[in-house]
């Protein structure tokens, strides 16, 4: 009877065995930007209107859980002073929503898509996009 409870559980998989010890959560965007020098409050201003206002329309439409944005209080050379996170409600939320959604909400906010594609380049004066990421949070049970 040993015998034949060793070959069983040497034919379980590994994973049936272990216990999962965390959960999967929220898709988060993470956006490293370094400001311009001197525009670091130029640039807080913006996201205080635009980006700010977008995103609280897009909790209404179910797209996003919150956002928060992260100062890097002690920047070194070459790094992000910045750091803009959105929660999102589902990875679908960030990654399949159409095209058409955007053109809306920049007609929204700045009366039309070119009105929003000027407003971003103009926004390049005040900062630099280093990277942007999609992660996915993890905790512990």
């Amino acid at each position: 009877m040993r015998k034949f409870l060793l070959v069983v559980l040497c034919m379980l998989p590994l994973g049936v065995m272990a216990e999962v010890v965390y959960k999967d959560g929220s898709y988060w965007t993470v956006t490293s930007v370094d400001t311009k020098p001197g525009h670091y409050d130029d640039y807080l201003a913006d996201l205080n209107n635009a980006w700010r206002k977008s995103l609280e329309q897009q909790k209404k439409d179910g797209k996003v859980k919150s956002y928060r944005i992260f100062s890097n209080t002690h920047a070194r050379h070459g790094e992000p002073n910045l750091w803009l996170m959105v929660e999102w409600t589902s990875a679908g939320a960030v990654l399949d929503t159409p095209r058409e959604y955007w053109d809306e909400e920049s007609k929204k906010l700045f009366g039309s898509v070119e009105g929003g594609n000027e407003a971003n380049i103009k926004r390049g004066e005040l900062r630099t996009i280093m990277s942007e990421v999609l992660v996915r949070e993890v905790t512990f049970k």
